[in-house]
C-alpha cells in the first residue's frame, strides 16, 4: 500500500543522525523526517525532541528517488495527530483479530480431519466385538494344537518308558538273523 502526501501515520523512530531522524512507519516502509521537519522553532540537536523507539505520528510530505518517504513532524495537526492514533489503533485491532480467526480456522480444520479418521462409535463397538471373538478363537486353537505337541509329563511318568531304542532295534536284527539260520 503506498502512502499519499499529507497522509498522517504512525512510527517508529530507529535511528538519529545530526540531519533528521529515520523513522519505520506502521506499514513497514522507512522514511525520514529531516531537522527542518522536527519542529516550528529552530532544532540544533535532535535528541531534545525524539528519541530512539519512541512512537511518533507523522506526515507523509512526499518520496525520494530512493524509495524512501520524506516526512514532517511539524505539520501534523491535532487532528491528523488523533485519526492516525486511531486509524493504528483499528489496525492493531484488525491484525489480532485476523490472526485470531487464522488460529481458529487451523483448529476446526484439525478437529474436522480428527473427526474424519476416527471410526464411528458404532463401527469402533462393532471392530472391539470382532476383535474379542477373533482373540477367543485364537486362544482356543491354541489350546487345541497345544494338546498335540505338547506331552503330558504325568502321564508319560506313570506310564512304564520303553527301553531304549537301540536295544530294540538290536533285538530285532537279532530275531531275524535267527530267523534266516
Amino acid at each position: 500500500m503506498e502512502l499519499q502526501p499529507d497522509e498522517a501515520v504512525v512510527g517508529e523512530v530507529t535511528a538519529i543522525k545530526p540531519y533528521g531522524a529515520f523513522v519505520r512507519l506502521s506499514t513497514g516502509d522507512v522514511g525520514m523526517i529531516h531537522i527542518s521537519e522536527i519542529a516550528t522553532e529552530y532544532v540544533r540537536d535532535i535528541s531534545q525532541y525524539l528519541s530512539v523507539g519512541q512512537k511518533v505520528v507523522v506526515k507523509i510530505i512526499g518520496r525520494n528517488e530512493e524509495g524512501k518517504y520524506n516526512l514532517s513532524l511539524k505539520r501534523v495537526s491535532r487532528q491528523d495527530h488523533d485519526a492516525a492514533l486511531f486509524h493504528s489503533e483499528v489496525a492493531e485491532v484488525k491484525k489480532a483479530l485476523d490472526e485470531r480467526l487464522a488460529a481458529l480456522e487451523e483448529s476446526v480444520k484439525e478437529l474436522v480431519a480428527r473427526r474424519r479418521s476416527q471410526p464411528e462409535r458404532e463401527s469402533l463397538t462393532a471392530w472391539i466385538a470382532s476383535a474379542k471373538k477373533e482373540k477367543h478363537e485364537l486362544e482356543r486353537h491354541q489350546q487345541w494344537r497345544m494338546r498335540f505337541y505338547e506331552p503330558d509329563w504325568t502321564q508319560l511318568a506313570e506310564e512304564e518308558l520303553p527301553s531304549a531304542p537301540f536295544q530294540e532295534l538290536t533285538e530285532e536284527i537279532d530275531e531275524e538273523s535267527e530267523g534266516r539260520e
